[in-house]
């Protein structure tokens, strides 16, 4: 699925820098959820098949995860900082980029403290989308639609994407606990996490960003949907599927992301997604058993795929630094993609790949 996690990732790229190449891919949200239904099925996996016996330790399965994650996330924020301070070098300090946020509020020690342990610790990233600040004395408070907000709080965020990090996160530390309750528990949070979807949506009427995209309680029904997905591909293992079928579903879900734009977007008042979005959603989480099994096996594809989170959580950077270059096809999207996966290549070879051969010396 690595081809997959890729054009994914891309698709936020495409969103952060217009588009790459004239392609839009499936958007931003889409993409995001996307992964997290890819997130729940690899989740299921690992618990099922690599932590079992001497490795069923709850602290060994959250610690390699958070060490999968945050080495990468760390250079990323650091050397963010530092382009950030470089450009208010440049510019004499007419503009230091990112950090200009914090240079327009009077902070007081709380606010100023929680921004700077979620840039650093990622943890309440995603809360930072339900508040804003008052810029007079750096009071919090929350709010319905952070859009409204002058300064929004999530500018003070070094690498702004990294709010699904924490979404990511939160479910790794309760996954253990949800996941091995078996098809019945996760069904019935489904189904509760539906109907709290469609309450804030049609009974509060909260039909904006981030109530329709990055609230836990609504979104966990995308990572389960991955556990879902996880036991049709268990049925599967014990199944001869043909190559051309596999290959058809490939094509398949490929073309639907390329072409998802052009798509026309039909959708109902009450119900929170349009057919389009639940058109690709379903695909998304039929394909996974089939795209797994047919291309596990595949070193490219894997490590077409280990560029994904790389890709994702380095383009803001890359993006910030190249419109800051006087070269203008710099700031084209093609320019940004190409180079964060530039970047992203290294980033792997050079820190992942030691990393994981520890994470994965960790397990007996």
């Amino acid at each position: 699925m690595g081809l997959l996690r890729l054009l994914l990732a891309l698709s936020v790229v495409a969103a952060h820098s217009h588009t790459i190449l004239g392609l839009k891919f499936v958007g931003g949200p889409i993409a995001v959820q996307s992964f997290f239904i890819i997130s729940g099925f690899y989740m299921s996996l690992i618990l099922n098949e690599k932590y079992v016996g001497v490795n069923n330790s709850y602290r060994l399965f959250i610690t390699n995860r958070f060490i999968r994650l945050f080495p990468i996330y760390w250079i990323i924020l650091i050397a963010t900082v530092l382009a950030c301070i470089a450009f208010g070098l440049i510019t004499k300090g007419q503009s230091f980029s990112r950090l200009d946020s914090y240079l327009s509020v009077k902070f007081n020690l709380l606010s100023f403290s929680y921004l700077i342990a979620s840039n650093i610790f990622i943890f309440g990233q995603d809360v930072v989308m339900f508040m804003g600040i008052r810029p007079e004395n750096g009071t919090l408070f929350f709010t319905t639609n952070f859009w409204n907000t002058n300064p929004r709080l999530d500018s003070f965020l070094m690498i702004p994407q990294a709010w699904s990090l924490e979404i990511e996160l939160i479910f790794y530390l309760i996954a253990p606990f949800i996941l091995k309750r078996g098809l019945k528990i996760v069904a019935s949070i489904i189904v509760l996490s539906f109907l709290l979807r469609l309450f804030i949506y049609n009974y509060l009427g909260l039909q904006n960003d981030p109530w329709t995209y990055r609230f836990f309680p609504t979104e966990i029904i995308f990572f389960l949907l991955g556990y879902v997905s996880f036991n049709i591909y268990l049925k599967l293992k014990t199944v001869v599927i043909s190559t051309k079928l596999n290959q058809i579903i490939l094509f398949y879900i490929v073309s639907l992301t390329f072409l998802y734009p052009y798509f026309p977007s039909i959708k109902s008042d009450w119900f929170p997604f349009s057919v389009r979005e639940s058109v690709y959603f379903v695909s998304i989480f039929l394909s996974i058993p089939f795209l797994f099994h047919f291309l596990k096996r595949n070193k490219l594809d894997n490590q077409i795929g280990e560029l994904s989170y790389p890709v994702y959580i380095s383009h803001v950077l890359v993006g910030l630094v190249s419109k800051s270059l006087p070269f203008v096809f710099l700031r084209k999207g093609w320019a940004i993609a190409l180079f964060t996966i530039i970047v992203s290549f290294l980033l792997n070879k050079l820190i992942a790949a030691p990393i994981e051969k520890y994470r994965q010396s960790r397990l007996k």
